[in-house]
């Protein structure tokens, strides 16, 4: 992230009453724009710019170009000036802003316009902590020492208008409610709606994608509305919603969360918006479901589901990658989900300190009247903003402290929307003048925990009690215009926030009860603070006659115009500014340097200023280590990821001792202390063990680490004001810095816990009305008064410090004397209390005299020009022309100063009176100007004063009355006088350190020139540095040859040993024209040379891999030995079969993962995909390890007057700087540069590879395009228009350009996507460019990939020109090594002092066919392991001129380049796109089972004539039916039906290809890809009216259930495996298969609405089973085998007989029986069971009944009748026997 604060601006001719003025910004093409503001002297904006860098990290030689122009006038009229900003000092520190102050405008001549501009860049690498927007509301300190603001992700800048893009993609929908539907998908963005084509089915694949461009502000654009609904395109209008996506917004916050504005009342339900999207990480939602519901019956449950993707992206940002989630994802949680519930904040005013006094209504009044007291304060008030909602408290009485005791209520969603709550100060409720200001940022106050550290729980938003401090504009007493610098402290106000979660109740205000305003009193304690502040120099000061002084203050302590805090010594003495000679004014304070120091009282917040300080040393150490990390290189990697770990380990270490002592008195203390102790042990456990999987994956993990340190290093609750350093001109306050009170504490808990400005000297540049009013070199010290002894350590020199005390006098009868005072007395200080006497007054503890009691005599002596200076240098400037005849001759103003103003001559310049001349003229032959007219200031000497200089009257200031302003010279009238009396104490300090500097060296590598204009004839390069010059010979011919003749060039510098002091190498193309004329055509500045140090982290890796090569080469080379290859013998039979059938395009799917599609196995020849550029790539440098290349502009730093910022030319070279011996008896180091490949330009073969290209952005109104490629390589264009492909945004190309140039003459090739059109000309779409001259030269061998495996023929055949046996040669000959000495058998190499043998590599007889000799294949691997480029696929960004900055897609491709000097290369890669195949399907439809019928007969019986109809998705026109089953009574019906489905598949893709013209008059078809599905209905047929709809089933045949066999075991649900008992019985079936892979399968399916998706709820009932055979043949195979459809002939495979269907026995006449079975019984069996039953049950009952009475009849007549009976038959018995 790039980004530019753009402060403000000074235009000296601005009248006020023409158009508004803005300043545009231009980087790498993409223009940013701030605000229109009107026009003034001093136009103020305090607007951030930001770049999204993406993959493409910030260039060392990368520049951003400002233009300040009127609003709405044409250029070059409305241009007020432009300039170019360099950024190499952002790329060598990128933890250090780029702070420029009072920058100069250019006009297209490169002359000063008079109009000036300030700024400041800052540039946080990808990964970073701080990584995104910043925020631009409210004042903006000085550049110079104010901090960054902490990131806050997901949070859209705001404020200006800029460009976005919103990307919907609809994917597939699923279980859409409906019978026979056509449902078509209506998405809405903004006010532009779109519509998805109409399919058919529940579960429609649509696979479309709409944009839409905005150019609005951020805070517009995140209210824009995205709305998505479904359609049936079949129904009218009234019932054609299916569903809508929106969610019900209920008290408990269980409704989907948008953006709304916050003063709208609150919706029955929300629907998605763009902010929701642009808050999602990545600012994208990839492959989410969307639960649809009814917008008017939101109670009846989900209509569907529905899969999308959306994207929001900025100008520079790319589209993120969607990767389709796994067949088996968890869809549940992949539901696009509510937020959660809402809460409410409560906010705490209780009372203010420190408010400003109120202003005086008329200027004179504060010089006759006093001040002071509660009428001289305003009435105030506080206002809340948060969300849309504002509230005021009660006005107050005047006072400085007021008491409000209020509390607010703002109702809150989480996670916020909002993140700022904005206070203001104002002197009354109904009045717009605003005291001042504070900001409260809920991402510091609150955490979600994620951000964090895993298991870290977050807290709600909490703040206080504690105190908050306000800032604003502070008024002029003069009332002078632009003055107001609007950074002024203007009070503090006691603050309690706190969450409490649940509904809000509406309330917006109360009162705070008595007993907590008590308890926030017991923990304020305050304690005594010291604040000192040394100057060194002041130099930018404003030129004029008016004194200047310096102010320090903290709050009102040490504001010489504030009455309410005792005066202390906290301003510097006045000066009269002098001229340096050069361009700038300075205060002389020689080597007297003053000194400020201020007392005051504040609460004591050390525990927190610790923790900060600690976590802010920890970052900034971090942050070092991790930028050395991501740029190491080799094994300097491993050494610097131990340093970072045994850093960050110490550093956590030394912190969590002093986190667990920490108080914690409020809420967020405790909050932030159990966060940072949490963070800071797992940091701490991690970074104790090197990482398992090597050094390469420490970088995420550290920066990881760094970004949620980083968030925790903030305190709002530092209650403490800011240091504020003031320029006083006269009595008026022209100028202010702001420095945060914690970075200049000091601790006693050791350094880390120390402000990182704590005693140390500091830059600041103080900022005034928008301009650069003076630059202060000084240290600041801010501590503990107990801790003052830590003070004398810093300070350097002699400590002067001076006891003051005033002497005042009356004027009585017109003599001067100390009596009658009028209540003033006889001494006092500077505000006109009583003091002591001079005599009187001791020297501190500590202290002693240094001098007796003198008279101060700066006020009156400094009234003089020549003020402190006691020898002066007299410059006069002797001017001459060139004649016509090469002779000088004077000029025409012969004499002039410095800037060029006429002057008498020399002999004419009178000595002033008082002085006499020392020397005489004589011609300064040191060069005090410059061939680039950069003049040498001269140097003063300081003058000695005598004491007798100040005595008698020339001391007193003279006044009207005492408390009115004093004057220096007495008038009539004045009444009162006095004079300043001062003595010295000193303390001894320790002498000051003087610089150092080294003897280094500085190679450098000239190689040419590029991109210059026509006319430049002989161009030469000029390089300066340290004093030094180097001028390269001139390009004879640069037509021909545009590289310099001699390459390599030493300079022998002494550069300081510190970086940031090291001065930058500056560039200059000078031409040479006739006479000896030498225009300067071009210019750059080469800056953070650290980089080019072989000691830098930047380069430390490239230095050590280089020593790898040159000295131990084969160490690193047997460290990079691979382990043998063992392949699977089942793989490598497989692969072996399926070599025939390899092509690139396998390769192409295996390197992606996708072995469904790569028909190969993954183990052999291998392809490297990268998702960026090949310049992007980390370890490839760029492509730039040869020589970089470096923008080169107009003089002046401004182009012509109305074009873009454009660069004139670049130059291609590199430096190495590296220390030389101070001993010249020691031998130099060895020089780089020596193996340099040949500089003439060569004729090479470029063959251009486009794949395919993604994500498009629409160009037609059928949300499609026609792209087609162009290729462009110098004057030479290939690409046809009607090769063009029809009707798509992810285009397959798979096609091969060659085109010849000569390189460097044509080493841009731009690779242009263009969108066909019938009439010309073609919209372009997006274009990249490669420059070849990059990827030929560099040491990564980038001009050809080399391949995983070598092979002599078949489709992976060697290309390059060169087999790797001399591959291997050239890259040792280019990198000075040693040749390879191969053994005889091939088998053994020889290479860097290490052997390789080939059975390292290969354990055994290659499995590839064509495998090559073993020489080669050896060759090849040692090759692999010098880690070169691979054989690759890159992926490029696309944009356009029209929207720069936008990505237009991304395409994929590769280069390769072969030199003709070479020999011819080898065979082409074939990347022709696959063919789809034709397969056919045969679907056999033999029974339905269960179907629920829907027609009821005379009789009552649920009775239907059932059909079955079937096609395949998106093949609608082949729809197919079977014959009619009448009269099916049980939902049993027979077909034995044959449909025959034939199409084209891809196997690559798993998509049917579908062609198709969507209307007649469309020229070209469009190719549809949806995945092959079969879509089978189940209708009941009638005669006179519609048929009505049963059922639908519709099977993926890639992802197929598995069947039941019979019908009772088919449900809704999945098929799992059947599980057994015995481990050996069977094999584990999955639950799905694929028919391609199959071909053949049978049984039972459900047809209950859809084929259910795993996690997805079915939301369609069971409605019947069909038993299907189905069956996939190929074109060749159905050819052979014949089959009808239906059961007409051919009926074979299988034959098909003709169903028996009964339908004679269903007539009453032929089968009463039958009719009964099926007219009574089947409906009423139940009832005639139960009838019967109970028939059976009443005849018994009937006949016990009708049977008892006799029974007991003949029971009670004749009891013993039966054993009479019995008794009687014995005898009969016994009788008859003998």
């Amino acid at each position: 992230m790039l980004r530019l604060l753009v402060a403000s601006a000074h235009i000296p001719g601005a009248t006020g009453s023409g158009p508004g003025v803005h300043v545009s910004a231009r980087f790498r093409g993409v223009p940013r724009s701030t605000r229109v503001v009107p026009e003034e002297h001093s136009p103020t904006w305090n607007e951030t710019l930001a770049w999204p860098l993406g993959t493409r990290p910030l260039h060392p030689a990368a520049s951003l170009t400002l233009r300040l122009r009127h609003w709405g006038q044409p250029a070059p009229q409305g241009d007020l000036g432009a300039t170019t900003v360099s950024l190499d000092q952002l790329v060598a520190n990128p933890g250090l802003p780029l702070a420029l102050s009072h920058v100069p405008l250019l006009d297209p001549q490169g002359q000063p316009t008079g109009c000036t501009v300030t700024l400041r860049c800052s540039y946080v690498p990808r990964g970073t902590a701080g990584d995104a927007a910043v925020s631009v509301q409210g004042q903006v300190p000085p550049p110079a020492v104010s901090p960054g603001t902490p990131h806050h992700p997901g949070k859209p800048l705001a404020g200006r208008r800029e460009d976005f893009q919103v990307r919907v993609r609809v994917i597939e929908g699923h279980q859409l409610q409906g019978n026979d539907i056509k449902p078509v998908v209506t998405v809405r963005i903004g006010q532009h709606r779109f519509r998805t084509r109409i399919r058919v089915g529940n579960n429609p694949y649509y696979n479309e994608v709409f944009c839409q461009n905005f150019h609005r502000t951020p805070a517009q654009l995140v209210a824009e509305p995205i709305h998505i609904q479904v359609l049936d395109s079949r129904a009218t209008r009234a019932k054609a919603v299916i569903g809508v996506f929106q969610v019900r917004d209920s008290g408990s916050g269980t409704g989907h969360h948008a953006v709304v504005q916050p003063l709208s009342p609150p919706l029955p339900s929300l629907q998605l918006d763009v902010g929701t999207v642009y808050q999602a990480p990545g600012h994208s939602l990839s492959w989410k479901w969307l639960s649809l519901q009814h917008p008017h019956r939101p109670d009846t449950g989900s209509q569907g589901y529905l899969r999308v993707s959306l994207a929001v992206l900025g100008a520079g940002e790319s589209v993120p990658e969607q990767e389709e989630p796994a067949g088996d994802e968890d869809v549940e949680a992949n539901l696009l989900r509510p937020p959660p519930c809402a809460a409410t904040l409560q906010l705490r005013i209780y009372r203010a300190e420190d408010l400003p006094q109120a202003e005086p209504t008329r200027p004179c009044l504060p010089s006759v009247l006093p001040v002071g007291g509660k009428r001289g304060f305003v009435a105030a008030a506080v206002r809340v903003s948060f969300a849309g909602r504002t509230l005021c408290t009660r006005v107050m009485p005047p006072d400085a402290n007021p008491a409000w005791n209020e509390v607010f209520f703002f109702p809150l969603r989480l996670p916020p929307v909002c993140d700022e709550i904005q206070l203001a100060i104002l002197s009354r409720s109904r009045s717009s003048k605003v005291l001042g200001t504070a900001t409260l940022h809920l991402s510091q106050i609150s955490s979600a925990g994620a951000e964090l550290e895993e298991g870290s729980p977050g807290f709600l938003p909490c703040f206080g009690p504690s105190f908050l401090p306000f800032y604003g504009p502070r008024p002029d007493p003069a009332r002078t215009p632009n003055t107001d610098t609007g950074v002024a402290y203007r009070g503090r106000v006691l603050l309690e926030l706190s969450t409490h979660m649940g509904t809000p109740d509406g309330r917006q205000r109360s009162t705070i009860a008595p007993e907590d305003i008590a308890r926030v009193q017991r923990h304020l304690p305050r304690h005594r603070f010291g604040l000192c502040g040394i100057f060194y120099s002041a130099t930018m000061v404003p030129a004029g006659p008016e004194l200047l002084r310096f102010e320090l203050s903290l709050g009102n302590y040490g504001d010489t115009g504030d009455v309410t805090c005792k005066p202390v010594a906290s301003v510097t003495p006045h000066g009269f500014p002098l001229f340096d000679g050069n361009r700038y004014h300075y205060l002389p304070w020689y080597s007297d340097k003053p000194v400020a120091a201020v007392t005051s009282s504040w609460e004591d917040a050390g525990h927190r200023w610790d923790a900060l300080n600690l976590l802010r040393t920890m970052c900034r150490r971090l942050e070092r280590n991790v930028a050395e990390l991501r740029d190491a290189r080799g094994d300097a990697g491993g050494d610097i990821g131990r340093r970072l770990l045994r850093q960050l380990v110490q550093d956590c270490r030394r912190a969590l001792p002093r986190l667990e002592a920490q108080p914690t008195p409020t809420q967020l203390d405790a909050h932030l202390r159990a966060a940072r102790l949490h963070l800071l042990r797992r940091v701490a456990t991690a970074a104790a063990t090197p990482p398992r999987a090597g050094w390469d994956t420490l970088l995420p993990v550290a920066e990881g680490w760094l970004r949620r340190v980083a968030t925790l290093a903030v305190e709002p609750q530092a209650g403490v004001p800011d240091v504020l350093l003031w320029l006083l001109r006269g009595e008026r306050r022209v100028a202010c810095a702001r420095i945060p009170a914690p970075d200049l504490m000091f601790s006693r808990s050791g350094p880390g816990a120390c402000g990182r400005l704590c005693g140390r000297i500091q830059t600041l540049f103080l900022v005034g009305s928008g301009d650069i009013r003076a630059q202060l070199r000084l240290r600041l010290w801010l501590g503990r008064v107990a801790d003052s002894g830590d003070l004398p350590r810093h300070l350097e020199g002699t400590l002067r410090v001076y006891a003051e005390t005033y002497e005042n006098q009356t004027k009585l009868l017109g003599k001067w004397g100390p009596r009658g005072l009028l209540g003033c007395p006889g001494f006092s200080d500077s505000a006109g209390k009583a003091g002591l006497p001079r005599h009187r007054i001791r020297p501190p503890k500590g202290w002693r005299w240094d001098g007796p009691w003198t008279v101060e005599p700066q006020r009156r002596l400094l009234l003089d020009t020549e003020t402190n200076v006691g020898e002066v240098l007299e410059e006069v400037y002797e001017n001459e022309s060139r004649r016509l005849g090469g002779e000088w001759g004077p000029a025409a103003v012969a004499s002039t100063d410095a800037s060029g103003t006429a002057v008498p001559p020399k002999e004419e310049v009178a000595c002033p009176q008082g002085w006499h001349v020392t020397n005489g003229w004589r011609v300064d032959v040191t060069g005090a100007v410059d061939e680039a007219g950069e003049w040498v200031s001269p140097v003063g000497t300081p003058g000695q004063h005598s004491p007798e200089v100040v005595a008698g009257a020339e001391t007193w200031e003279y006044g009207s009355l005492w408390g009115c302003r004093f004057h220096l010279q007495p008038r009539t009238g004045d009444m009162c006088r006095r004079r300043c009396w001062h003595r010295r104490m000193v303390p001894a300090q320790p002498p000051p350190v003087a610089p150092l500097f080294l003897l280094e060296g500085s190679l450098v590598l000239a190689w040419g020139l590029r991109g210059l204009r026509s006319g430049v004839r002989a161009p030469s390069l000029e390089v300066r540095c340290g004093g030094q010059t180097l001028r390269t010979p001139s390009i004879t011919d640069l037509a021909t040859n545009p590289n310099f003749p001699i390459n390599a060039f030493l300079l022998t510098l002494h550069l300081p040993a510190e970086e940031e002091y090291v001065p930058p190498i500056r560039l200059r193309v000078l031409d040479t024209r006739d006479f000896g004329y030498r225009p300067e055509v071009g210019q750059a500045c080469v800056r953070g040379l650290g980089q080019y140090c072989p000691g830098s982290p930047l380069r430390k890796g490239l230095w050590t891999r280089w020593a790898h090569e040159r000295g131990h080469f084969g160490h690193q080379g047997h460290q990079g030995h691979p382990s043998p290859l063992h392949p699977d013998p089942c793989q490598a039979a497989e692969e072996e079969e399926d070599e025939d059938e390899d092509d690139w395009w396998s390769k192409f799917y295996a390197a992606t993962g996708d072995k469904a599609k790569s028909q190969r196995g993954t183990k052999r020849d291998r392809l490297k995909i990268y998702s960026c550029e090949l310049e992007a790539v980390p370890e490839f440098e760029g492509l730039q390890d040869f020589c970089q290349t470096f923008p080169l502009y107009q003089p002046g730093g401004h182009p012509a007057a109305g074009d873009d910022p454009v660069p004139v030319g670049e130059f291609k070279g590199l430096f190495r700087i590296y220390p030389l011996p101070e001993d010249p008896r020691v031998p130099p180091p060895p020089r780089h540069f020596q193996e340099l490949p040949p500089s003439r330009p060569q004729k090479c073969l470029v063959r251009v590879y486009i794949v395919r290209a993604f994500d498009l952005p629409p160009r037609d109104r059928n949300g499609l395009c026609d792209p087609y490629v162009r290729i462009s390589l110098g004057t030479k264009t290939l690409g046809q228009r009607d090769q063009y492909v029809p009707n798509t945004l992810e285009p397959v190309f798979g096609r091969l350009f060659e085109v010849t140039g000569t390189i460097p003459l044509e080493k841009d090739l731009r690779v242009s996507l263009l969108d066909y059109d019938l009439l010309p000309p073609d919209q372009e779409i997006g274009t990249t460019t490669i420059d070849l001259e990059n990827r030929l030269l560099s040491r990564f061998r980038a001009h050809c990939g080399l391949p995983a495996l070598y092979h002599t023929a078949g489709p992976g055949c060697w290309r390059d020109q060169l087999p790797p046996s001399r591959a291997l040669e050239h890259f040792a000959r280019s990198r000075g090594l040693p040749a390879p000495e191969f053994s005889a058998e091939g088998t053994a190499v020889t290479f860097g002092d290490q052997t390789f043998l080939l059975s390292h590599f290969e354990s055994g007889p290659p499995a590839h066919q064509h495998p090559g000799a073993p020489r080669e294949r050896l060759a090849l691997h040692v090759l692999h392991t010098c880690h070169l480029v691979p054989e690759h696929l890159e992926t490029r960004t696309l944009y356009n001129s029209t929207q720069p900055g936008l990505e237009q897609g991304k395409v994929q491709m590769w280069v390769d380049v072969f030199p003709a000097s070479l020999g011819p290369p080898g065979p082409a890669v074939d990347i022709t796109p696959r063919k789809p195949q034709r397969y056919e399907l045969r679907c056999v439809v033999w029974n339905t089972r269960e179907v629920d019928l829907g027609d009821t007969n005379l009789a009552g019986q649920r009775m239907s004539d059932i059909y079955v109809t079937g096609w395949l998705d998106g093949l609608e026109e082949q729809r197919q039916r079977t014959d009619v089953h009448y009269r099916s009574l049980q939902g049993d019906g027979g077909f034995n039906w044959r449909f025959v489905f034939s199409f084209e598949y891809l196997a690559a893709e798993q998509l049917c290809i579908l062609p198709r013209k969507e209307h007649f008059w469309s020229l070209d078809e469009t190719v549809l890809k949806v995945p092959p599905k079969l879509i089978l209905q189940v209708w009941d047929n009638d005669k006179f009216s519609a048929d009505e709809f049963l059922g639908v089933l519709e099977l993926e045949l890639t992802r197929l259930p598995r069947p039941a066999q019979h019908p009772r075991d088919c449900t809704p649900t999945l098929q799992e495996t059947p599980k057994s008992s015995w481990p050996w019985r069977g094999t584990p079936v999955p639950s799905r298969l694929s028919l391609f892979r199959q071909r053949r399968v049978g049984g039972q399916q459900d047809s209950g609405g859809t084929d259910p998706a795993p996690h997805l709820p079915p939301i369609a009932p069971l409605q019947g089973k069909l038993e299907l055979s189905l069956e996939l043949l190929t074109a060749k195979e159905a050819e052979e085998r014949p089959a009808g459809k239906g059961r007409e002939d051919p009926n074979m495979y299988p034959t098909l007989p003709a169903p028996v269907r009964p339908e004679w026995s269903f007539l009453w006449l032929q089968a009463p029986l039958r009719g009964l079975r099926y007219g009574v019984w089947q409906q009423h069996r139940c009832r005639i069971t139960l009838v019967l039953a109970l028939l059976l049950l009443l005849a018994l009952l009937l006949t016990f009944v009708y049977a008892t009475p006799g029974y007991l009849a003949m029971k009670l007549v004749n009891p013993l009748h039966s054993l009479h009976l019995a008794g009687g038959e014995r005898p009969a018995a016994g009788a008859g026997k003998p």
